[in-house]
């Protein structure tokens, strides 16, 4: 088997309930991890492919696919993921989000504080990482796939479409992908990591050890209770300053001109407050 497509993001723009939706369509076969991220941290993934195959439930004439957001974390991780994938299978196809650039990096840096991924505050966050900016490049995020696997390989969507009208956006997904629309179902209600809530954990869990992953599967309460996370949930969002959003659209301006002119999309509005 190869996969035949991939979300790759951008991070905080959708991608794990569009992962969701998609992987209801019978003809359409999702990677049991969401984000695997096998193409930018396996040293060889030529002689790792049989684990990332083990991923996948394989069966009959279904497209495979998986949703790794830091395959569009440019310039960290893999400097050549678009060599390693077009050489992996040069017939993907690739499904980007892209989202307003102050609300993606205002959601970026909730996920981060409440993952324990800085512990910085917001403004300070936003000026001495580098990576909310970089993220937000759509346009040179996205351009290299294109370049190497054509612009019909790379179907680009709006978060904003999205909210507006799943449905719509979801045939053209069909179209793209060569599947019926009918096969998915339930769209409407599907709704995956959102901002708020307080459900994140800290990352130090995601390696946990074996006498924490026996406590998570057969005590699920207990689980519950030793990662509690609550001290670092948000409650609402928080409010950026007008000079450091007006900082966001400075830096980003000819990133979001050559994006539009890209998708033949007006996106002039995402300079505005």
């Amino acid at each position: 088997m190869k996969v035949d497509f991939m979300i790759l993001g951008a991070q905080k723009c959708a991608t794990s309930t569009f992962f969701s939706i998609l992987n209801t369509h019978p003809m359409l076969e999702g990677c049991r991890r969401k984000e695997p991220q096998f193409f930018c941290s396996t040293k060889d993934w030529k002689a790792e492919l049989p684990a990332y195959e083990a991923l996948y439930h394989q069966k009959e004439g279904v497209l495979y696919f998986e949703g790794s957001t830091s395959y569009t974390f440019y310039p960290i991780l893999n400097l050549n993921i678009w060599d390693d994938l077009y050489e992996y299978n040069p017939e993907l196809k690739f499904i980007y989000i892209v989202r307003n650039p102050v609300d993606r990096i205002v959601s970026s840096y909730m996920h981060s504080y409440e993952r324990g991924f800085t512990d910085m505050d917001f403004h300070e966050a936003l000026v001495k990482d580098r990576f909310y900016i970089d993220a937000t490049r759509y346009f040179t995020q996205i351009i290299p796939f294109i370049r190497k696997f054509g612009r019909e390989r790379v179907l680009i969507i709006e978060f904003e479409a999205f909210n507006r009208s799943r449905e719509q956006v979801l045939r053209e997904v069909a179209r793209f992908l060569g599947v019926g629309f009918e096969g998915f179902s339930g769209f409407d209600e599907v709704r995956k990591n959102v901002s708020l809530g307080g459900h994140k954990k800290h990352h130090k869990w995601d390696a946990a050890l074996i006498h924490y992953k026996v406590i998570r599967k057969f005590f699920p309460g207990w689980w519950e209770r030793i990662t509690k996370n609550s001290r670092r949930a948000f409650h609402e969002k928080p409010k950026l300053r007008e000079t450091h959003k007006q900082v966001i659209r400075n830096m980003l301006e000819l990133e979001i001109d050559k994006l539009q002119e890209l998708m033949g999309k007006d996106l002039q509005h995402w300079k505005r407050d």
